[in-house]
Formats: structure tokens, sequence, C-alpha cells
């Protein structure tokens, strides 16, 4: 369960990294610029380089080619093919650049501050040669003197859009694919590349299966060769993250063959990136529980394994949440979120989140300082405020007891902590105390031989605690000469002293019978005076109001 929260919260962050992951713009080239209060007002004028661009985008996405190419400066020599280079320029932008319209200036005078004067950069485009070519749009007047004006990519840009085209969807399968696989499907995704992605999933797997079998076995062998078996569990539990380690190592390489456009091209980028932290996230998990596996067992071949079913559980669960914690950071850091800030945020908000989370660090405290005491352990018979019953759970907010009715109490540890506790599971012995009440008939002799058999039959038991055992006439009460049994019992199993109990009572009223006395009861004596003042014999009954004739 917890692996599988684990793994739901990473997949969660990749998705949020997949919104706009900031390191992997400038691997692909994107524009890695955030707007600033020059480049992104909040009015957008019509004749900014952001109004330009969604112009463009809008004539294109609608096939008006006419439209798109007159926000394309083009040569005179190049005019007959205006329309071309348009459709060419909206499927370079749809392949090698994930366009964030709103990082572009919404100014009339565009981004001052990149330091190009008279333009403005939207981004850059890895060419064959490697180099980074700028895609750069260029204020120009309108051909009306005195008219407004207006946005365009540059001649320079315009001039790059062939060669960029010439380099898209692999050229040498260009040159063998038939016109149909060429063609662009969702995402701006060839059809040929849809077809390579489908076989690209089964290669990946392959290659992970592969590759995670043969170095298995050859780590097989050199663990077989040490004398512990640790390091054999530990291959066999870290199999599943090894192959998904192996898995998101393939992808990139054999995506890489498909060319894909930049959009999902990064979105592949930060699966990988997501699906190695997972893979090493998960292998210390399971690390992590091997670990505490392997200390319970050695507690246990020590005679500490009582203690250890309460202590390694717990550090066990301190260690997986601090992982988790960790995990979340490491992921937002590679997702380009700035987790110092994020840290700083906490920081400055900690007075609101220590309020906040006031109980839940309290339990967490009290399960820490209960752990430290070792106030208990799992399976103890305990005595806690009003619940009594067996520890079944020790956790880091709360403490399980089943109760004789077999529900489940849970106890916050805070609160617990706090509490008495009295713990069953401690005792070396167990007490036998009960007070035998014998009738007034009984004489001082009667007394002194139940007195002394009650003690010989005590200390004739094998289980005994012959160091203190106690029989004594205590007092007098108003219907009983009172005897005191004081003893203890060398065992820790309730079930078995309850035994052991039941056969000494039993042998307690065969003695008092075999010396001719009985219990008493709770009685009185009733005297009936006649009317010349002479006493009858008096008539005893079990409370009986006294009464006068």
């Amino acid at each position: 369960m917890r692996v599988r929260i684990l793994i739901s919260a990473a997949l969660g962050v990749l998705a949020a990294g997949l919104v706009a992951p900031r390191q992997a713009r400038g691997q692909l080239g994107l524009s890695s610029r955030s707007p600033s209060a020059d480049s992104a007002p909040s009015i957008v004028s019509p004749a900014s380089p952001r109004a330009a661009l969604q112009s463009f985008l809008r004539l294109a996405e609608a096939n008006d080619w006419e439209g798109a190419a007159e926000y394309l400066s083009i040569p005179a020599a190049e005019r007959d093919r205006a329309t071309q280079l348009a459709r060419r320029l909206k499927t370079i932008l749809d392949q090698r650049l994930a366009l964030d319209v709103r990082a572009v200036s919404g100014a009339v005078s565009g981004d001052t501050t990149d330091g190009d004067i008279g333009g403005d950069r939207i981004g850059v485009i890895a060419s064959a040669n490697g180099r980074e070519d700028p895609v750069r749009m260029v204020r120009l007047a309108a051909p009306s003197s005195g008219g407004p004006v207006r946005w365009v990519f540059s001649q320079a840009t315009v001039g790059l859009v062939d060669g960029w085209f010439d380099n898209l969807g692999a050229p040498w399968l260009r040159e063998r694919l038939p016109r149909t696989l060429m063609r662009e499907g969702p995402l701006n995704v060839y059809y040929w590349q849809w077809i390579g992605l489908g076989l690209a999933i089964p290669a990946v797997l392959l290659v992970a299966l592969g590759l995670g079998a043969m170095l298995r076995t050859l780590l097989g062998r050199i663990a077989r060769r040490t004398l512990t078996d640790w390091d054999d569990l530990l291959l066999e539990h870290l199999r599943g993250p090894f192959r998904l380690w192996a898995a998101s190592l393939a992808i990139e390489p054999l995506l890489s063959l498909l060319d894909l456009n930049a959009r999902v091209g990064g979105f592949f980028t930060a699966l990988t990136r997501g699906l190695v932290l997972l893979s090493l996230f998960w292998a210390l998990l399971r690390i992590i529980r091997l670990a505490q596996d392997h200390v319970a067992n050695a507690a246990w071949a020590t005679g500490q394994g009582t203690q250890a079913r309460t202590l390694v559980p717990l550090l066990g669960n301190f260690l997986r949440v601090t992982l988790a914690v960790i995990a979340l950071l490491v992921a937002l850091a590679q997702f380009g979120y700035p987790v110092g800030t994020l840290l700083a945020g906490l920081g400055i908000g900690g007075i609101a989140v220590a309020l906040a989370a006031q109980k839940t660090v309290e339990h967490l405290f009290g399960s820490v300082s209960l752990a430290a005491d070792n106030a208990f352990r799992v399976g103890d018979w305990v005595r806690a405020g009003a619940s009594e019953g067996a520890v079944e759970r020790i956790g880091l907010r709360s403490t399980s007891i089943r109760t004789v009715d077999r529900t489940v109490v849970r106890i916050p540890n805070g609160r617990l902590a706090d509490e008495r506790i009295e713990t069953f599971g401690e005792r070396d012995r167990i007490l036998l105390r009960t007070d035998i009440d014998l009738t007034y008939n009984t004489t001082p002799e009667q007394l002194e031989r139940i007195r002394d058999a009650l003690e010989a039959a005590l200390r004739a038991h094998p289980m005994v605690f012959a160091d203190i055992v106690r029989v004594h006439v205590v007092g007098f009460t108003d219907s009983a000469i009172r005897i005191n049994v004081i003893s203890w019992f060398l065992t820790t199993d309730w079930q078995e002293f309850l035994r052991i109990r039941h056969d000494m009572l039993i042998t307690f009223m065969r003695i008092i019978s075999a010396n001719g006395s009985s219990f008493a009861f709770p009685s009185r004596t009733v005297y009936h005076v006649q009317q010349d003042g002479a006493t009858k014999v008096p008539i005893t009954g079990a409370s009986a109001p006294a009464t006068d004739a």
C-alpha cells in the first residue's frame, strides 16, 4: 500500500512537471525566458509580437496560408513561395518549438531586456550541425507612410525555414516512406512516428527484460560466492526496480530514432527522468523493508524480538515517510521547480504550519517517547486510562489496542504518553489474593488446622513462589472470621494462571470441609423478646431485619 501511494505521488509530480519543465526547455531549444514586467503586461497591444504570433497561428490553424504569409518578411525572390514558406514554418514550430505564447512580449516595443534591438527572439532551434538558430520576429513599419507598426518573422528566420524543414522527420525515411505516413497526426506527430511509438513500447520492455536478466545472472553468480545471504535477498528484492530503471534508460535512445517534435519529445524526456527517480526510490523502499526484516530477525535471534516488534516497524515507517518527502523534493527540483524558494516559503509560513500540525507533531513525538521509554510492546496486555487489552500496532500517530470484546481502540500517541499505563506483559509472576470467610462456629483449633493446611497446599504447588506465602486470620467481620491468603505463582501466562487459581480454590474448599468448618455468608441474628422480659432462643436468618414483639 505504501509503495502504491509513493508511486501515485511520483506520477502526480511527473504529470505536473510536464506542464512547464524548465530544464527541458533549454535542452530542446525552447525559449527559457519568463515574462517580465515589460514583456508580459496585463494588457496585450495588438501591435505587439505576441499579438502577431497569435494571429499567425490562428490563420495557420484555419489553413489561411495567404493571410499567415503576411506575418513573414519574405525576400522579393521568394514571393511566389510565400504560402509554402508559411506552411513549412508552421510545421517547424509544431515539430521543433514548444511555443509558450504567454512568454512572448505583449508590448509594442517588444522585449527590451534581451539585448535584441528592433527584434524579439521567441525561441531557438537546433540545426543539423549542432548550431542553435534563433527564431526572431522584427518590428516593421506599415507600407503606407505613417501607418502603425507591425511584427513579422525576420528574413533571417524565413531564410532558415527550408533547411529546418529538410531535417524534419528523418530525411532518410522521407525518401522511402509513402506520403500518407509523412502526414501529421494527433499532437503534430507524423503517422510513421505513431507507428514507431507502437513498436518502441514492446522493444523497451524486451530491452529491460533482457538487460535485467543478463545483469541479474551476473550479479547472482557473485552473490552465491559470498558467505552471507543478505546479498541474495537484496538481488531478489531489487528485481522490479531494476527492470523499471533499465526500461527508463532504453526509452530515450529508442525514441531519439523517431525524431519526435519538441512538445512530445519533452514529454518523454520528463517521463524518462521520472521513471529513473521512481526506480531509485522504489529500490530504496525495498532496501528499507529488507533491512527492517533483517534487524527484526537478528533481534529475535538475540532474544530481543519482543522489543524489535515495537521499535523496528516504527523506525521503518519514519524512514519511509522521510524518503517520500525527499523523493518529492528531488522530483520537483528535476522538473525545474524552485525547491529553495519553496523551502524558504515554508520557513516563512512555518508558524502557521506548526499551529496547523500541532496535534500531528504531538502524536509523532508521543510515539517517539513511548518507543524510547519502552512502555509496552506489541502483544503486551496493557491498561491505559479506561482502555484495557492487547497491543496490536504502534504507529506514528496512534496505538491500536484489542479489547476483551474484540473491538479495537485507537489511542493517539500524544494522549497515550500522558496516561497512566499499566503493562501486564512485564510482570514476572502473577498474584493470587483472596479472602476466605468462615462461620463463627469455627473453633480456634479448627482455625489453626485450616490455616496450616492452606499454607501447606500453597507451598506444595510446583509453580508457587515459595519466598512469600501468607495465610493469616486478619479480622472478625459482622458475620465471619476472615482469613487472608496471598501468594505468587511463577507464570506470566494468564490462561495458565486461571487454571492454577481454579485448582487452588477447589483445594481450599476441600480443606475447609475436611476440618469441620464452612463458609460464612452475610446474616443477622433476630431476638424475639416476650412481654415478661424472658428471651427466647435467637433465630438466625439471612439479612433478616431485627424486630421487637
